[in-house]
């Protein structure tokens, strides 16, 4: 049986490129983010029927997939359609993401969840939580370089989320993400020979 490991970060933490590391090791690897981008651009899926239900049909664009970027400032400025957003993909997600992990046979496998201590009901997917930190100064920059948005909205964007110190309160496992992309593949190569010698024995 694959145990499943639930590997979260704030933004800009690096947590998607320690999900690649892993999955370059032939580790399988499920991403709750791809999952959501695929609900919401598949025209006429039940997830967009219902979105388009609840806020209308400006969340559209003209080839009928979500608006990503009308539907992430609608939900930025107001917290009763971000949970109403959240209440429709939730459990989509949480299915699909279920489903996958049915495909696959290995010691262990990574789930990508980027608010899985935000939303506990993820935590039930997972065996353990792996946590990737990185100094707060150095992910705004990399959000701001990356995405080409402000320090104010990228800080704007961090107060949505959990802190650094809510996740190391779940974590398991953590991953410091404060030197050069070598230094984490080595990070994650050592994290890799642990779990196996974890887990193949079990």
């Amino acid at each position: 049986m694959t145990v499943w490991i639930g590997l979260t970060g704030g933004i800009g933490s690096g947590k998607s490129q320690v999900a690649a590391d892993f999955s370059a090791l032939g580790v399988p690897r499920i991403d709750a983010d791809a999952i959501s981008r695929q609900l919401t651009q598949t025209t006429g899926s039940m997830a967009l029927q219902q979105i388009r239900h609840q806020f209308g049909d400006d969340v559209l664009t003209v080839s009928g997939c979500l608006n990503r970027a009308y539907m992430r400032e609608r939900v930025f400025v107001d917290g009763q359609a971000k949970a109403q957003l959240e209440a429709i993909l939730h459990p989509l997600i949480f299915a699909e993401i279920e489903r996958q992990q049915q495909d696959f046979q290995a010691a262990y496998g990574v789930v990508e969840i980027p608010t899985l201590v935000e939303h506990p009901i993820f935590q039930s997917l997972v065996e353990r939580i792996l946590v990737v930190t990185c100094p707060e100064n150095i992910r705004v920059q990399r959000v701001m370089t990356r995405n080409g948005l402000t320090e104010a909205t990228v800080r704007a964007i961090m107060a949505t989320q959990a802190s650094d110190e809510a996740r190391l309160r779940v974590a398991d496992d953590v991953i410091a993400n404060t030197g050069s992309l070598q230094d984490l593949q080595q990070a994650v190569e050592m994290q890799h020979r642990a779990y196996l010698a974890l887990f193949q024995a079990a």
